[in-house]
């Protein structure tokens, strides 16, 4: 049965429509973002989660400018109502906005999949006043602590099937720098990230754009280098759906 989403569903759009964010994901789009982690050549995506941030957001937003990178940004409904500008300018920046929940609050969250539908709902509603676009999708949705295993994997699937009847794909990651786990530096930052990229040919980045992650804007530049000079192509999602 299918949730009541606030989706329409719109004829395949153009690449310069897409590029304005008035796109709904296709089935297969949502298939490619199931297969991202398959790809016969060296790609990367940098994937942001948690912001934005006052402190954070516009130092990760310059650092990518200078290196002529884009990225995603899976952005919280709560902040976005507190930072609409930073949201604003980092989709004029030619960045992807993805959907990451309103509250962070797991217990509330996965209580019930309407909890989840209900917040995704509400940050869809918050990107749309941020960025003046009352047709825009993020079209992907990256779960709270991601969408496997844990005591709330039962309900995390059910979700699963809940979003995709109403073409809604999700995301997590296969690298991480563990930048949301303690105290790093930011050398042991770009370890983390290096350990778990293990030279995968299609690699989904995780990394954090809220205010207390100074360290992370302080790696990234060692993190882009390192994709760079390994022969990677950095993609956001626009290129997959």
């Amino acid at each position: 049965e299918k949730l009541e989403i606030d989706l329409n569903q719109q004829e395949v759009p153009s690449r310069e429509e897409v590029k304005k964010g008035n796109v709904v994901i296709t089935p297969e789009g949502i298939a490619k973002i199931k297969d991202i982690y398959n790809a016969n050549y060296k790609r990367v995506y940098l994937t942001f989660d948690d912001g934005p941030s006052k402190t954070v957001t516009p130092q990760i937003l310059n650092i990518l400018d200078n290196y002529n990178v884009k990225a995603t940004f899976f952005v919280l409904g709560s902040r976005v109502d507190i930072y609409p500008e930073i949201v604003k300018e980092t989709y004029e920046k030619g960045h992807y906005i993805a959907n990451h929940g309103y509250s962070h609050k797991y217990s509330y969250l996965y209580s019930k999949i309407d909890n989840v539908i209900g917040e995704y709902r509400h940050t869809e509603n918050a990107i749309r006043n941020a960025l003046g676009m009352p047709d825009y999708y993020s079209n992907v949705f990256r779960f709270p602590g991601g969408s496997q295993g844990g005591k709330y994997a039962n309900i995390k699937a059910q979700t699963i099937t809940a979003l995709e009847n109403n073409n809604i794909a999700q995301l997590d990651w296969n690298c991480l720098t563990r930048d949301s786990e303690g105290k790093f530096t930011k050398e042991e930052l770009v370890q983390n990230m290096i350990n778990t990229a293990q030279e995968k040919d299609s690699v989904v980045v995780l990394m954090h754009d809220a205010g207390d992650k100074i360290t992370t804007y302080e790696a990234l530049p060692q993190v882009i280098e390192y994709f760079q000079n390994n022969g990677y192509v950095f993609e956001t999602l626009y290129d997959l759906i």
